[in-house]
């Protein structure tokens, strides 16, 4: 029968729960949560968008299904399940860490359009979102997989250890500059609506993008307290709820388009 197994410390990120029976519960639950809104997430992705197409259906299409393999790959390194030493566990893990991170990141972007009309700054963000992509993914997977299979040597634990605390913080901060680039934005359209229909719609857009921060803010918590475990697991779920709070960004986007498009007509949503 499949055993739960606490990570070695080494890294400084290793600390675990105080009852390892607890533990295991708490993650799998996660994942599990998890798992269920990316399901949800992808048959809502299908069944919102009229046409297949376009970067923000795509990321959010990626980023959305990208949740079950990053979960699926950790449940198995965690309760070692397969045999192979933890390298099909990575792969699994990585490819999508690769989808989530990255893919909500081009989401975050891909709205940015609606409210931001600077070609120079849209271009600059992707490029961002891009190189980081790049650099960060391929130092973090490649230091991860030798951290697997050389942990003795004790440079290669505390490299592991450094970048994944440089690729958490820095995919934070990289999420957070977009976002607070679009409450920028839209506080500017909120000075331009005084008292119109869509002031409060924009409003709750504000709001609503400022949780998805505090999200981020709380898996750099977590990583920091040296919760390593811990800290994947929740971001698993962090994402899914992420994902989630951009469905309701997406109905508010639409009404605003309504309001100004057909000011004098009632209003549907969908």
């Amino acid at each position: 029968m499949p055993r739960y197994t606490p990570e070695n410390d080494g890294t400084g990120l290793a600390r675990q729960l105080t009852d390892p029976l607890v533990a295991q519960y708490v993650y799998s639950v996660f994942i599990a949560l998890a798992w269920c809104n990316a399901l949800e997430l992808v048959v809502l992705c299908l069944n919102t968008f009229k046409r297949y197409a376009g970067t923000y259906f795509w990321s959010l299409f990626v980023a959305s299904i990208s949740i079950i393999p990053f979960g699926l790959g950790y449940l198995l390194k965690m309760f070692h399940i397969t045999f192979t030493n933890g390298y099909l566990e990575l792969a699994i893990t990585d490819i999508g860490w690769v989808g989530m991170v990255t893919g909500q990141s081009l989401v975050l972007w891909s709205r940015l359009h609606l409210v931001v009309h600077n070609r120079k700054v849209l271009k600059a963000i992707l490029y961002l979102i891009i190189i980081d992509g790049v650099v960060l993914h391929t130092a973090a997977t490649t230091l991860e997989f030798m951290n697997n299979g050389l942990s003795y040597i004790h440079n290669v634990t505390v490299a592991f250890g450094i970048m994944e605390r440089i690729q958490v913080v820095w995919f934070c901060v990289q999420e957070l500059l977009i976002s607070s680039v679009y409450i920028v934005e839209t506080a500017k359209l909120l000075r331009l609506d005084r008292g119109g229909p869509s002031r409060t719609i924009l409003t709750q857009l504000i709001i609503v993008n400022v949780a998805i921060m505090v999200l981020d803010i709380a898996v750099v918590a977590v990583q920091f307290a040296g919760y390593f475990t811990l800290q994947v697991t929740t971001k698993v779920l962090v994402y899914s709820i992420k994902l989630k709070l951009e469905y309701i960004i997406l109905g508010r986007l639409v009404d605003v388009a309504h309001i100004r498009s057909q000011p004098e007509t009632p209003r549907f949503r969908f």
